[in-house]
């Protein structure tokens, strides 16, 4: 079954903050570290990531890992995050011989199981649409999408979330992109606002490991390019294995 998933659809490597319609089997670890505007910085270790199953001809499941917060100054605690689940229903898709696109529809959820602040304090749910379309080496993947908490909206707000990955597969099995990465805040305390970044990055993969387990991996930064942003400089990097 996994093998006839991802036979029908194109072989692109995920990109660093767009979300990837690709349904797949595979264990990602993604590593942030970030500067915030009252000064110091914040790295998370996990990135809302995990392992990632095919569990229907057009569907899969995220079993995420919680992420663990590491804060530079001693104001807030260090600790671990909310746990992120996500499920990937794919409505169209074609590899590259046959129209090189997809269309997928995410409903991702982060359950509050631990206590502000590295959590949440509610559930926020985010239902996501994502589209690809693919010319030779080039391709371009989007997705649109709105985080939704399910309570004390006031303090979380709500979002609108879009983004774009524009990517090219070089020789050397190295994956150049660009992202543009914009929130809209539409209710909550930033109101009005529209934060976005620029995030180029660079992908490596996928080689083979062992049986059926290969590597890939992908590092970029994300830059604030408007006066208004929660965080800036933002460097990832991202460990998969698929499989």
């Amino acid at each position: 079954m996994m093998k006839s998933a991802q036979a029908s659809q194109p072989e692109w490597l995920s990109p660093l903050a767009t979300t990837s319609g690709r349904i797949k089997d595979e264990f990602r670890y993604d590593i942030w570290h970030q500067s915030l505007p009252a000064g110091g910085t914040l790295s998370t270790f996990g990135g809302q990531k995990g392992l990632e199953m095919i569990v229907a001809p057009f569907a899969q499941v995220l079993l995420g890992v919680p992420a663990y917060l590491a804060h530079s100054t001693g104001a807030t605690p260090d600790g671990f995050g909310d746990l992120p689940l996500m499920l990937k229903l794919r409505v169209a898709s074609a590899n590259e011989s046959d129209g090189n696109y997809l269309v997928t529809f995410l409903l991702s959820a982060s359950a509050p199981t631990v206590a502000r602040p590295n959590g949440a304090g509610q559930a926020v749910l985010t239902p996501t649409m994502a589209l690809g379309k693919g010319w030779g080496r080039f391709d371009v993947q989007s997705t649109l999408g709105g985080n939704l908490p399910t309570g004390d909206t006031q303090r979380l707000g709500r979002q609108l979330l879009w983004n774009t990955t524009l990517q090219y597969q070089c020789g050397w099995k190295l994956w150049p992109e660009m992202e543009m990465n914009n929130t809209f805040y539409l209710h909550g305390k930033n109101a009005g606002h529209t934060q976005t970044f620029l995030t180029p990055g660079l992908g490596f993969g996928r080689v083979h490991v062992a049986g059926p387990v290969r590597f890939s991996m992908a590092g970029g930064m994300q830059i604030a390019v408007t006066r208004f942003h929660t965080y800036d400089h933002r460097g990832i990097m991202s460990i998969r294995f698929p499989f």
